[in-house]
């Protein structure tokens, strides 16, 4: 009779200790289909947006990245900037919109992109490219942890002679979550920026694609 019962608690134990790492297994990589209804559209946004029918698959150019190292490290983000799970949205009459960029795997398939992203941060992030008539710059970019891991990074070039607000801006935001990856880039032109779109974007980006992986799930 001991040794059933002992039996049975070695049975309870090796249970739950198995339990938790049962409900940790990784889920499956989501579809493309899938990955395209977790996109964000230019209602999700706002009434005033649209979508872009110029598909520019680029975070920053080379001009912008400034230096060497940086413009290596935005080089490493073209791997994700060609899924075909993207959209391009505009603000409507202006130059200024943002892009989202997804792609979902296995846990050996994303694991260099947050390593990609810090890299991003450390190379880009206090580059300065100022000259007599303008003031260019990349800062690290906080808008909030979103997920497991958020990394981000924003240019600002400014021409104070003719306007306070920057001739051109981006904002550049790697984020993690379960088994899928994005990538938001939040531009504008000719001080159209809005230095609040990258975190909008985000947060419905992140619901979005948040659903699609639960109901994938069930």
């Amino acid at each position: 009779m001991r040794s059933a019962i002992l039996g049975g608690l070695a049975a309870s134990f090796l249970l739950a200790a198995t339990a938790p790492a049962m409900a940790a297994a990784p889920a499956k990589p989501l579809t493309p289909d899938q990955l395209s209804e977790a996109l964000i559209t230019p209602a999700d946004l706002g009434g005033q947006y649209t979508e872009n029918p110029k598909h520019i698959r680029e975070a920053l150019d080379s001009e912008s990245a400034h230096t060497k190292k940086c413009r290596s490290a935005i080089k490493a983000l073209k791997p994700i900037l060609t899924s075909k799970a993207a959209a391009f949205i505009d603000e409507e009459g202006k130059p200024s919109g943002v892009k989202q960029f997804l792609i979902s795997g296995t846990p050996a398939r994303l694991a260099r992109w947050e390593p990609v992203a810090k890299v991003m941060v450390r190379d880009c992030a206090g580059v300065k490219a100022n000259s007599d008539s303008s003031k260019a710059g990349i800062t690290k970019l906080s808008i909030g942890k979103f997920g497991a891991w958020t990394y981000g990074i924003r240019h600002r070039k400014t021409i104070p002679a003719l306007n306070s607000k920057p001739s051109f801006a981006a904002d550049v935001v790697l984020i993690g979550t379960g088994n899928s990856v994005m990538l938001l880039v939040s531009d504008g032109f000719f001080g159209t920026f809005d230095p609040g779109l990258s975190k909008r974007a985000a947060k419905v980006a992140m619901r979005k694609l948040q659903e699609a992986q639960a109901t994938a799930a069930e």
